[in-house]
């Protein structure tokens, strides 16, 4: 890992983190104050995924799901096209627990089953990401193997330069709202 992996990553999330929860401070509060007038609280969906070295943290969204577990209407479908959901992971970075870049968290129960893969244990030795390789490169639900795949050509590259291209096209897709659409989101060759 270069210097960038090792010191500069945290510098360049703690300080986006805080930016970042200044300027959304208003809009988060607004989409919270919708979200709980459409459907009720919690406001917040919360679920456990596998952080840095397989420890366990608790991922922050915005809820969308109504309780028959479909979007619940247009707004929330919305906030799910341009990636507006996941806002609250904000937090996540800035706590420590989540990088900006990165591979995106595991569910608990991918952590055993990425461990039979070669290469699946340096995919949790480093923090997951709120945008990875695999969302731009990948289907909607690519298969674990493929994300892996993603993830360990991320890991191996890692630089500030890397950072920053897979953060502005993640800004494009999410000012276009393509982030729900199926299929690769950029192509191979860009």
């Amino acid at each position: 890992m270069g210097v960038y992996a090792r010191y500069g990553k945290r510098i360049f999330d703690l300080t986006l983190s805080v930016i970042g929860l200044l300027f959304f401070m208003l809009p988060m509060a607004l989409i919270a104050a919708k979200i709980r007038s459409s459907l009720g609280s919690p406001v917040l969906f919360r679920q456990p995924r596998v952080g840095k070295n397989g420890a366990f943290f608790t991922v922050l969204k915005f809820r969308t799901l109504a309780d028959n577990g479909r979007v619940a209407d247009r707004f929330c479908r919305g906030l799910r096209a341009c990636a507006m959901d996941e806002l609250p992971q904000l937090l996540n970075i800035f706590r420590g627990e989540m990088s900006f870049v990165g591979p995106r968290p595991l569910i608990p129960e991918e952590l055993e089953e990425i461990g039979e893969f070669p290469g699946g244990k340096l995919r949790v030795s480093v923090r997951p990401g709120l945008a990875g390789v695999a969302q731009l490169y990948g289907d909607k639900n690519p298969s674990l193997q493929q994300r892996l795949i993603w993830d360990l050509s991320y890991i191996r590259n890692c630089s500030l330069g890397l950072d920053l291209w897979i953060l502005l096209r993640s800004v494009g897709i999410t000012l276009k709202g393509a982030w729900e659409k199926s299929g690769a989101k950029i192509k191979a060759k860009e």
